[in-house]
C-alpha cells in the first residue's frame, strides 16, 4: 500500500513537471518568435546592431573601402531610420566617390533628422562645397545662410560671411555682397581685404564717395598697397582733386619709375597744378627716354625749350610738321634782329617758305615772310621803275658813245 502511494505520488509529480514545462515552452515561444518563425528584435537591440553598422562603415570609409562602407550603413540605416549621423556619414560616402546626386539627399535626411544638432553644421558645409562643385551658387548661398543660424565663432562667422560675398558676387547680386561685406567687416575692421572689397562692392552699387572711404582706410592699414593706390589715383583725377591725383601718381611712379603711364599722369597733373617749366622738361626728357619715337614728346621739349637741339630731332623725324620749319625760322629771324645780318635773313625765309608747305603754318610762315620781305607800295614801285627807267636810258647813252 504504501509503495503503491509513492507510485502514485511520483506520477502526479512527473505529470505536474511535465504540465509545468509544456506551458513554459509555449509560453516562451509565444514571447520570442513571430509568427513567420523569426525571432523579433527588440527596439533597443535594432539600435545597438545599428551603432554596430556604423562604427564598421566609418572604419571602411576612413581606409577608402567605400563599397564595404556603403554596405555597413545601409545596414545601419535599415536598423535605425532615425539617426541623423549614419545619414551624414552616408552623405560623406557619396561625396568622396563623387556621386554628388546621393550625397545632397543624404545630407538633407541629416539636417531634416537633426536641424539643430552641432554636427549638422559638417551637413550644412557638405552641402555648400557639393552645390559649388556643381555650380548651383544659388543653393550654396542657401547653405551657407543656413550656417549663419548657428552658434558661431567669430573666425567662423568670417568665413561664410567671405563665402557668400564671392557667391553674390558671382550672381551679380552686388547689393546683396554688400551687406554681408559690411558684416564681415564689422567683425574684421582692419583686414584691408575685406576694406577692398567694400569699396569695389560700393563702386559696384553707385556709391562712388563710400568707396573712395573704404579704400583710403586700405591705404591707412597697408600704405604700401599699391593696386588700391592706383584705383585712388584715377578716382581723385576724375573727381579733379588734382593735388590728391598728382601725390597718388607721383608715389605710384616712384615705385615703378619704368611706368610710362605713371610718368605721363605726373606731367599731365604736373602741368594742372602749375609746375615749374624746367620740372616739367625734365619729366618729357624722362619720358622721351623711354618712347625715343614719341613725336608728341618731341614737339612739346621743342616748344618749351626752343632748343636746336629739338627741333631738329623734330625735322628729322617728322618732316611733314611745319612746326619744325618755322621754328628754325623763328631761331634765325631772332638772330637777325639782334645782329641785323643779311644772311640771318636770308636764313629765316628759307625756312618760312619750307614751312609754307604745311597748311596748318602756312599762315603764320606768310605773315613772317611779309614782315622780312614786305611787299613794295605803289611809290616804291614807281621811284624803283623810274630808277630802273634811268639807268636803262644810261646805259643805252652809253652804248651808243661806243658806237
Amino acid at each position: 500500500m504504501e509503495t503503491e502511494t509513492m507510485i502514485l505520488d511520483l506520477k502526479f509529480r512527473y505529470g505536474f513537471l511535465a504540465l509545468f514545462c509544456s506551458f513554459f515552452v509555449l509560453g516562451t515561444a509565444s514571447i520570442c518568435f513571430a509568427e513567420d518563425g523569426e525571432p523579433e528584435m527588440t527596439q533597443a537591440d535594432s539600435i545597438k546592431k545599428a551603432s554596430q553598422h556604423l562604427s564598421f562603415g566609418a572604419r571602411y570609409l576612413k581606409s577608402k573601402q567605400y563599397e564595404d562602407a556603403e554596405t555597413q550603413f545601409l545596414k545601419s540605416w535599415g536598423f535605425n531610420p532615425k539617426r541623423s549621423t549614419t545619414a551624414r556619414y552616408l552623405g560623406k560616402l557619396y561625396e568622396e566617390i563623387e556621386k554628388y546626386e546621393d550625397a545632397i539627399t543624404w545630407l538633407h535626411k541629416a539636417v531634416e533628422l537633426d536641424p539643430k544638432s552641432k554636427y549638422t553644421k559638417i551637413a550644412h558645409i557638405a552641402l555648400a562645397r557639393i552645390y559649388i562643385i556643381e555650380e548651383q551658387p544659388d543653393k550654396a548661398i542657401g547653405a551657407y545662410e543656413a550656417l549663419l543660424g548657428f552658434d558661431l565663432t567669430a573666425e567662423e562667422k568670417i568665413k561664410y560671411y567671405h563665402a557668400l560675398v564671392s557667391l553674390n558676387v558671382e550672381t551679380e547680386d552686388y547689393e546683396q555682397a554688400l551687406e554681408y561685406a559690411k558684416k564681415w567687416g564689422e567683425l574684421a575692421p582692419d583686414d584691408p581685404e575685406v576694406r577692398d572689397m567694400i569699396g569695389k562692392l560700393h563702386l559696384r552699387t553707385g556709391g562712388e564717395d563710400e568707396a573712395l572711404v573704404e579704400m583710403e582706410k586700405v591705404l591707412e592699414i597697408n600704405p604700401d598697397d599699391y593696386a588700391t593706390l592706383e584705383k585712388l589715383a584715377g578716382m581723385y583725377d576724375q573727381r579733379g582733386n588734382d593735388d590728391k591725383a598728382f601725390d597718388a601718381f607721383e608715389k605710384l611712379y616712384q615705385n615703378d619709375v619704368s611706368s610710362v603711364f605713371f610718368l605721363e599722369e605726373t606731367i599731365k597733373l604736373g602741368k594742372r597744378l602749375s609746375k615749374s617749366e624746367n620740372w616739367v622738361v625734365g619729366r618729357l626728357e624722362k619720358l622721351h627716354a623711354m618712347q625715343p619715337d614719341n613725336l608728341g614728346v618731341i614737339e612739346e621739349l621743342a616748344v618749351l625749350t626752343e632748343s636746336l637741339k629739338w627741333v631738329n630731332k623734330g625735322l628729322k623725324q617728322d618732316p611733314q610738321n611745319g612746326r619744325y620749319p618755322y621754328m628754325r625760322g623763328e631761331h634765325y629771324f631772332d638772330r637777325w634782329e639782334n645782329s641785323g645780318a643779311k644772311r640771318d635773313s636770308i636764313n629765316a625765309l628759307t625756312w618760312y617758305r619750307r614751312a609754307l608747305k604745311d597748311p596748318q603754318w602756312k599762315g603764320n610762315a606768310n605773315a613772317m615772310i611779309l614782315t622780312l620781305d614786305p611787299p613794295l607800295t605803289e611809290e616804291e614801285k614807281k621811284r624803283r621803275e623810274f630808277f630802273e627807267g634811268s639807268k636803262k636810258k644810261k646805259e643805252e647813252v652809253e652804248t651808243e658813245g661806243k658806237k
